[in-house]
């Protein structure tokens, strides 16, 4: 059994804080590592996904896995890295690994949003306000590697009193199987960078997106990794 970022925080009725940002980027970071790792060379459609709060799957051992079943009825757009909406050509694995990066940091800045009013602001400490900045950047050499993202959780693991990782994970699953109460919040810090998180908070709440989206899929020929579209057609209309 798992459950879904998204049904975890419409529980909750409210947004993730400091800790479970970590914890669930620490663990996602770990799946993506593991998934590179197996995946074969020849065969990258295992990672035709996109990232986002419904793809993004919490399992009750504290780990997390994705998924592109049951999304259909879902905008994507605001997940989907800039160059997979601008159809451009990728030529390395290196490159799809930062797509997801992309992905998951802005997944993350819409669950630490999550029912957070536009007039407050988003409440991240310095750290992982940086490390989450650096995951959204819209060029994709810009961006974070996923072994950047787990040298930086390793870092802020060390430097803090927080649980283990998979324990966050697993009291957002019980969140949902109703073994927890909304309430059971953690501690969470304050200082954030306002220009470019605003730009991103934007961005996830609709404003200066493409008008027109749809699956993604990966092909792959010599070696050159190219991301398709299909067009939905009721954003057609």
């Amino acid at each position: 059994m798992h459950v879904s970022l998204a049904e975890a925080l419409e529980v909750r009725g409210g947004p993730l804080q400091e800790e479970e940002i970590w914890a669930v980027l620490n663990q996602s970071a770990e799946s993506l590592q593991e998934l590179f790792r197996k995946v074969s060379v020849a065969d990258p459609a295992a990672l035709g996904f996109i990232i986002s709060p419904w793809s993004l799957l919490l399992l009750p051992s504290g780990s997390v896995s994705f998924t592109d079943e049951n999304i259909s009825n879902q905008d994507l757009r605001a997940f989907t890295a800039p160059e997979v909406l601008q159809n451009q050509s990728l030529t390395s694995l290196s490159d799809v690994e930062k797509i997801h990066i992309y992905s998951l940091g802005m997944t993350l800045y819409w669950g630490a949003d999550h029912e957070v009013p536009q007039s407050q602001p988003i409440k991240l400490g310095d750290h992982l306000n940086s490390i989450l900045l650096g995951m959204c950047e819209d060029v994709i050499y810009a961006r974070v590697s996923v072994r950047t993202v787990l040298d930086a959780c390793s870092a802020h693991i060390r430097n803090s009193n927080c649980a283990p990782s998979f324990s966050y994970v697993k009291q957002l699953v019980k969140l949902v199987l109703g073994n927890l109460s909304g309430t059971d919040q953690l501690s969470r810090n304050s200082e954030q960078k306002p220009d470019r998180s605003q730009a991103i908070r934007d961005r996830l709440r609709g404003k200066g997106l493409p008008t027109v989206f749809s699956k993604l899929y990966i092909l792959q020929k010599e070696n050159v990794y190219g991301f398709i579209l299909y067009l939905d057609a009721h954003n057609c209309m």
